[in-house]
């Protein structure tokens, strides 16, 4: 049975969004588990919940929600305002508030927002904003609470809810339940049974869309599909929808979802060809990006632009000192005779050579022309820049593409350049390729690079797959050069590739097999294999732990903190942020996971944490600031900043995408048997520049070696391609075999 619990927070020990250690009242000690969002030592609270008695940690409060009660006095308002809660307001601040509005200061700002604080000595409108923001999230949030409880709507997740709909959630909710499908985490079942409370019917049309749009964008952003089958749309709705949901009562019927195909059509949140279901911006996505291909090839090559090329391309093996194979020649011809080329291969058969020598070539024969370079991700753009000698830029940055907003370069305002290269292509989703796209003028050649077996985006589409098989001008780069058959990453990398198990020499020190079975013995044996090659000189930087999961014991998450432990353990010389269930430790590795446009850091991008300092505002407030390096650039996160952050001792196989470590150890057992694939496993050991080490069982290598069912993704960028190809070359743009003259 729920109970209050109410008193003062004498002292707080530790706190997160979700737990805290409090003396409560006078001497009395206890954990607190559950929705504690922003309180502060010496504030009265009232908790509802439950006790309980953990086996580990012993006796706990368990939150259900929290109330705090609204300052009466104007001492009461003062202290509230200059406490932490508040942002941008300290002492001296709080007391002109009240002076100025009086004993209803609070009731006042959050009535009239920041109009009723701007204009007092100091209270700027960023800053008035920023206080009333502060006094309304405290209250507002509480009555929101308490309001959307009788519904079984949980206190975080009125939280999330808040944090979309702010001021409005309540009212939304109860019109339409399920828009809480659209926050992270929050299935359609949960937000179903909400809806039920709140009394909407099982055949309500809000009920049956929202079902088929979850449905639907489930499988989409799940399997990295552009549609789904409208037949099998249709069944899976329908199976959500009359779940649990009695023969006597409004059941979902076929013509209820058909109806929800039209509506949902005519309100353009989807498109429906030939059977095929989209979300329509994913429709819209690969519309554009095949008729501005086909725009981009149509537009033919400068007069003469190639009449010297055969002499450029021996000028530069002259001046590199090497010869260049018949593929890597044909490549550099091929994009002078086409405004679109991909190169890919496997490593060690040239790609960076050819890159480099399409650079030097097309600036003899364009001395004034502009180059652009960019990548899918930060690290990626980073190791292009490094062997081209030339500045590169993530896709993002090149278009100047924000957060929630549209890029500054598009088809009305186009990228400078008059050839754009872009590597690690395979990595590219749909979105972003129409993206960069738009913004390429007409004219401007493009070169695609990258490695076709490697893993596909994790956002929708199969870009690099889709555009070879519709026939855009390709050459892909087979001979493996002498220097990389000495090296049997590059061997064992192209073995995997063709299905062959892996061959280990003994007179090589770069390529390791350790044969574990347990989990548990595969975990202990990677923290060794870690150690040793800490002890043997190698930085821990230098060594990348990849895991194809997150979950379980070789997952990422554990070996994070097992990892954390051996190779940065706890000290009184080391601060430390707890930060959900992570703690966040100096001298961590981490990795960024969104794109920060503002601070500088990409999604992906590896970083180490330099400092956590507690600091003291203009304000008088009190603010923990964690300081990290990224490639040698300072950036400062506050604490709410800090969901940005992961531990990166050990990174999936997608995260690591486009970048390199001196060292890679993998596990590979059966215990990942769903991500036990051919492509994981060649896309992992490349990332290695000097050894890797691969623990496991040889069965689980073997399965993965001999698995190259690829996930086929459902798209139809290859057949409209196709489509307007046939207006520019016909049978010939099928084969690739396309001719501009």
């Amino acid at each position: 049975m729920s109970e209050s619990y109410t008193g003062s927070i004498t002292k707080v020990i530790f706190r997160s969004d979700d737990f805290l250690i409090a003396r409560f009242l006078a001497d009395e000690e206890f954990t607190v588990t559950g929705p504690i969002i922003g309180i502060d030592k010496g504030e009265e609270i009232t908790i509802h919940g439950e006790w309980v008695t953990h086996p580990k940690y012993g006796r706990q409060f368990k939150v259900e929600w929290h109330e705090r009660p609204m300052p009466q006095t104007k001492d009461q308002i003062i202290a509230y305002l200059a406490s932490p809660v508040v942002k941008g307001c300290g002492p001296k601040r709080a007391a002109q508030i009240v002076d100025h509005l009086g004993e209803n200061a609070l009731k006042i700002m959050m009535e009239q927002g920041e109009s009723s604080i701007q204009g007092i000595k100091g209270i700027g409108k960023i800053k008035a904003q920023k206080i009333v923001d502060s006094v309304r999230q405290t209250y507002e949030l509480q009555q929101i609470m308490m309001a959307l409880l009788p519904f079984g709507i949980t206190a975080n997740l009125a939280i999330k809810a808040y944090k979309e709909y702010g001021s409005n959630t309540v009212a939304e909710i109860k019109r339409n339940p399920y828009v809480l499908t659209r926050l992270t985490g929050i299935g359609f079942l949960k937000a179903d049974e909400i809806a039920r409370k709140i009394g909407i019917l099982p055949n309500s049309m809000a009920r049956v869309m929202a079902g088929m749009e979850f449905v639907l964008f489930e499988k989409i952003y799940n399997h990295g599909h552009c549609f789904i089958e409208e037949e099998k749309l249709v069944r899976d709705t329908l199976q959500i929808l009359n779940h649990n949901v009695p023969d006597h009562e409004n059941r979902v019927g076929d013509k209820d979802l058909n109806l929800a195909l039209h509506y949902l059509e005519a309100k353009k949140r989807i498109a429906i060809e030939e059977k095929r279901v989209y979300p329509k911006k994913l429709y819209d996505y690969e519309m554009r990006v095949s008729l501005k291909l086909v725009s981009l090839l149509k537009a033919g090559v400068r007069d003469g632009e190639a009449l010297s090329l055969e002499t450029y391309i021996k000028e530069y093996q002259i001046k590199e000192k090497k010869v260049l194979a018949e593929k890597q020649k044909q490549a550099i011809r091929e994009l002078f005779r086409n405004n679109v080329l991909i190169l890919t291969g496997n490593p060690g058969t040239g790609k960076t050579t050819v890159t480099k020598a399409i650079i030097e070539v097309y600036r003899k024969i364009h001395p004034g022309a502009k180059i652009g370079l960019s990548a899918p991700t930060g690290r990626a753009a980073r190791k292009l820049s490094e062997v081209t000698s030339l500045p590169a830029l993530t896709i993002h940055r090149l278009i100047n593409l924000m957060p929630g907003g549209e890029p500054e370069f598009d088809f009305k305002n186009p990228l400078p350049f008059d050839l754009v290269i872009v590597d690690e292509v395979s990595m590219m989703d749909l979105e972003l390729f129409a993206m960069l796209l738009d913004a390429i003028k007409r004219g401007t050649k493009l070169l695609l690079v990258g490695d076709a077996d490697q893993l596909p985006s994790v956002n929708p589409g199969n870009v690099l797959h889709d555009l070879i098989e519709a026939g855009i001008p390709h050459v892909r780069l087979d001979e493996i050069f002498r220097q990389a058959q000495d090296s049997s990453i590059i061997v064992n990398a192209h073995r995997i590739n063709k299905g062959k198990p892996i061959l280990i020499d003994p007179a090589k020190d770069d390529f390791y097999f350790i044969e574990r079975e347990e989990p548990e013995k595969i975990q202990e044996t990677i923290l060794k294999s870690v150690l040793r090659f800490v002890q043997k000189g190698y930085k821990k930087e230098d060594i990348l732990v990849l895991s194809p999961m997150k979950k379980g014991v070789i997952g990422t998450l554990e070996l994070n903190q097992a990892l954390q432990e051996i190779l940065n353990p706890p000290s009184p010389a080391k601060n430390e942020l707890r930060y959900g269930q992570t703690i966040f430790r100096v001298g961590d590795t981490v990795i960024q996971r969104k794109n920060n446009y503002e601070k500088g850091p990409m999604n992906g991008d590896l970083g180490t944490i330099k400092s956590i300092e507690t600091i003291i505002d203009d304000d008088g407030n009190e603010e923990i600031v964690v300081e990290c390096t990224f490639q040698d650039k300072q950036v400062k996160y506050t604490r709410d900043e800090m969901e940005q952050l992961s531990l990166a001792y050990s990174i999936t196989v997608h995260k690591s995408q486009g970048g390199q470590a001196k060292i890679v150890i993998m596990p590979v057992s059966t215990s990942h048997y769903i991500m036990l694939a051919r492509n994981i496993i060649y896309t992992g050991i490349t990332r290695a520049e000097e050894k890797v080490v691969l623990i496991g069982t040889r069965k689980a290598l073997q399965i993965a070696i001999s698995n190259n069912k690829i996930v086929k993704r459902n798209t139809g960028l290859v057949e409209k391609l196709k489509e307007h190809l046939q207006g520019i070359g016909g049978e010939e743009a099928e084969k690739g075999l396309i001719k501009i003259n």
